[in-house]
């Protein structure tokens, strides 16, 4: 009986593992499956030096942000090495001003930029999210046999025999 339960217990550890790696691969791939949009922003406001200033969830992973022009000042174009756009996830990014950028005035400010790069949704990216929330669950219901089967064998061990 102990041996039965040995080799179960062994089925269900290596499935457990390959749903994992299946998890772990997939959990990447579905950043692999959005699409590369480039949208305009309008009235969005810099933070102060060093902070970091969150962009809307509607921009989920943004890549680059340029052409960005202070709103009340048309002529005014913000440089690029004044920011940093941080990636983040898919509740959105986020702006970090950096050095000059507090000297020259920039900070708190006010701009309009027409070109926001970010890994928008697809269908593809959803369904490859709904397959790994459902590897979840699976992994779970696995990991509790797994410790119960373990556990059978423990207390087998201890079992007087007759």
């Amino acid at each position: 009986m102990v041996l039965n339960m040995k080799s179960s217990a062994i089925a269900v550890g290596i499935l457990a593992i390959v749903v994992l790696i299946t998890m772990a691969v997939l959990t990447q791939f579905s950043i692999t499956l959005r699409t590369s949009t480039v949208e305009a922003i309008t009235a969005f406001t810099l933070g102060d030096e060093n902070v970091s200033t969150t962009l809307s969830s509607s921009y989920p992973f943004p890549q680059s942000l340029t052409g960005c022009i202070n709103d009340t000042d048309v002529a005014n174009a913000l440089p690029p090495a004044y920011y940093v756009v941080e990636e983040g996830g898919e509740d959105g990014g986020f702006v970090r001003m950096i050095p000059p950028s507090n000297s020259t005035g920039w900070n708190g400010k006010t701009v309009n930029c027409t070109d926001l790069t970010y890994l928008a949704d697809s269908q593809s990216q959803g369904v490859a999210d709904t397959f790994v929330t459902g590897l979840t669950v699976f992994a779970t219901f696995i990991g509790v046999i797994v410790l119960a089967l373990i556990g059978n064998i423990i207390v087998g061990l201890y079992k007087k025999k007759y």
